[in-house]
């Protein structure tokens, strides 16, 4: 029996990796970006005989999987990772007044319990969960064997057990919520600073047009206007490289600027980089604006290129990896053993198996919440970002080609005292 027990740490611990990091080694090793386009944010990690590399894919495709191990080919890991990254697409919200107050109602209590089970983050994890409940039956069963003395030569009085004593537990609760807590703090402030500097892409790019409808040549407006437009979809595109996106864009582009400057942009080796340098010739074109014009429309230029930058920052630099493994082995370890230490706290009840399954959902839910959010881009609601952009920039362009005529304010509004 201590043979089995001695296996089974030995299994968690090889090559210094829990079993989820083991088998999602392509998240933190080779990167999980979509096939057909190469990545230059690519995490390189130390070669490992775990290591594989994941090819996600948002449609019913199969996962295609590279490794050398054979328990990185089961299907029900490519399937689980497949529902997690689309799922993904559900995860970019906006509300409404209307989404407000039903936030705040007391029936939100009720609808959560009920829909537990149907939570994505819950249902991407039941290969996890699956893992930490065999581990309890096989704690569950060994045990109920040995008090019932079905295994020979092992007493039935209790002396023996496959257990662990819980101290050690109550001990690494408190480090293990710390890790977990600025884990998750760590990557929510990555989160919020993608979608502070989106929207500063969203308010730049609108003033910009604004400034353009003010103090361009006539001749230049339209233009000067859709490309604004262009670089917000370029921008949209360059963070979240998905390979399906890639002919809406072109097609996007030769809506707003024909097809040979839709191939010139798109051939581009740094898009947002080719979009921005088009909006600077527009403007140095013009003849009507003065040096420090100019000079207004570079400084907001400027920020956008800061905010965009941020964002290239954010999407190329995780949170380090020491900390993430770290954290994962830990929370792995500490969940698989747990079901050994409550069989002295729970005897022979069957009930041990749903308290870990249940403690196992809620820990590994922490940690997988921050995986989802570390990188923002993917479920930041880009594409309302850009259609907000484009409805701002072209209702500015109406009320430039309407008949200009000065606002007055009515004869009838109330008189200010």
């Amino acid at each position: 029996m201590s043979k089995l027990f001695f296996c089974l740490l030995l299994l968690l611990a090889t090559d210094g990796s829990c079993f989820k990091f083991a088998v999602g080694g392509g998240r933190w090793g080779g990167g999980m970006r979509p096939a057909g386009r190469s990545s230059t944010s690519g995490c390189r990690a130390a070669p490992s005989r775990w290591l594989c590399k994941l090819k996600y894919s948002t449609k019913t495709s199969p996962v295609e999987t590279e490794s050398s191990a054979d328990l990185l080919s089961l299907g029900f890991i490519n399937e689980s990772d497949n529902y997690k990254e689309a799922s993904r697409l559900y995860r970019r919200t906006i509300f409404t007044s209307d989404d407000w107050l039903t936030f705040r109602s007391t029936e939100r209590l009720f609808s959560n319990l009920s829909t537990m089970f149907t939570s994505g983050i819950i249902r991407g994890l039941w290969v996890e969960v699956g893992v930490v409940t065999l581990t309890a039956l096989l704690a569950y069963f060994t045990n109920a064997a040995i008090l019932n003395g079905l295994i020979p030569d092992v007493p039935r009085d209790g002396t023996f057990m496959l257990a662990l004593p819980t101290l050690p537990f109550q001990l690494s609760s408190p480090a293990l919520a710390l890790l977990l807590v600025f884990r998750t703090n760590t990557v929510y402030a990555r989160w919020n600073e993608a979608r502070c500097n989106w929207m500063r892409i969203e308010h730049l790019c609108s003033n910009i047009a604004r400034q353009g409808m003010s103090y361009l040549e006539k001749e230049y407006r339209e233009e000067h206007a859709r490309r604004v437009v262009a670089l917000s979809h370029v921008l949209k595109d360059h963070f979240r490289h998905d390979p399906d996106e890639e002919q809406k864009l072109k097609s996007k582009l030769t809506q707003l600027l024909g097809r040979k400057e839709s191939e010139r942009i798109m051939s581009s080796s740094v898009r947002p980089v080719q979009a921005l340098a088009d909006i600077t010739r527009i403007v140095r074109r013009s003849q009507e604006i003065d040096g420090s014009t100019k000079a207004r429309f570079d400084l907001h230029l400027d920020e956008l290129t800061s905010a965009w930058v941020a964002c290239d920052r954010l999407q190329k630099m995780p949170v380090p990896l020491v900390y993430t493994r770290h954290t994962g082995r830990f929370l792995a370890l500490w969940i698989l053993l747990l079901p050994f230490a409550l069989v002295k706290e729970l005897g022979d009840s069957f009930l041990m198996v749903p308290v870990c399954s249940l403690v196992g959902v809620f820990f590994f839910g922490i940690e997988e919440l921050g995986v989802q959010i570390e990188e923002p881009f993917s479920i930041l609601p880009l594409e309302d970002y850009v259609d907000c952009i484009e409805r701002n920039v072209r209702q500015l362009l109406s009320y430039d080609q309407e008949k200009p005529s000065d606002p007055v304010v009515g004869e009838d509004a109330e008189p200010w005292n």
